[in-house]
């Protein structure tokens, strides 16, 4: 996948070129990996099971990537 990094302020929105879904968050907070927001700008893709699917694979991805370069946002709570 080929991501796109956005910032405006604090807000980042990093986004997957090939689908326009894109997981926005605020950086230098913590617990990003639990509030953070996915953005679907073709909203029809969830209109099938299969749509749904491709989402959430998408969503968990951009989550690995942001985590990547992110490690204190998008640390897990343990």
């Amino acid at each position: 996948m080929k991501y796109k990094i956005e910032k405006n302020g604090k807000a980042v929105t990093i986004t997957d070129v090939s689908t326009g879904i894109g997981l926005c968050f605020t950086e230098g907070e913590s617990l990003q990996r639990y509030t953070a927001s996915l953005v679907v700008p073709e909203i029809s893709i969830m209109e099938t099971e299969d749509g749904v699917r491709r989402v959430g694979e998408i969503s968990r991805e951009l989550e690995e990537y942001a985590a990547g370069i992110y490690p204190r946002e998008f640390a897990e709570i343990k």
